[in-house]
């Protein structure tokens, strides 16, 4: 069954988004989606305060990770292209599913962090 980004980020924005089920393959295709209707910053926004809603929806807002989402949705910008819908996107970077993206610019444990859940650490300083 295909999957409708498009109106999963409009469930996530609107806070009617049921998080059962919303897996990581929905976040990528969701801040996908986000990118394609917005400029970055006001994407991120948007998909940032959805996410936020998600987590304290299911009774765990301290699930909710700054530094993983943003790390995720410049990912995700810097490497769209012309690809005509989430799933191409999705199935052209399976780093971004299988956690490799983000191994590749963090220390080990670093993204979970307490303080990365609270504020975005830049990797940079991560490596500091």
């Amino acid at each position: 069954m295909a999957v409708d980004y498009d109106e999963m980020f409009d469930a996530l924005v609107s806070g009617s988004l049921d998080p059962d089920g919303f897996s990581h393959r929905h976040h990528v295709g969701t801040g996908f989606a986000a990118l394609r209707r917005h400029e970055f910053f006001e994407a991120t926004h948007l998909y940032a305060g959805g996410l936020r809603a998600v987590v304290a929806k299911a009774g765990v807002p301290e699930k909710y990770n700054a530094t993983v989402t943003l790390a995720f949705m410049s990912l995700i910008a810097e490497r769209m292209k012309d690809e005509g819908d989430a799933e191409a996107f999705l199935e052209a970077n399976p780093d971004l599913l299988n956690g490799d993206a983000l191994r590749a610019c963090f220390p080990e444990g670093l993204p979970g962090s307490t303080l990365a859940r609270r504020v975005v650490i830049m990797p940079e300083a991560a490596k500091i």
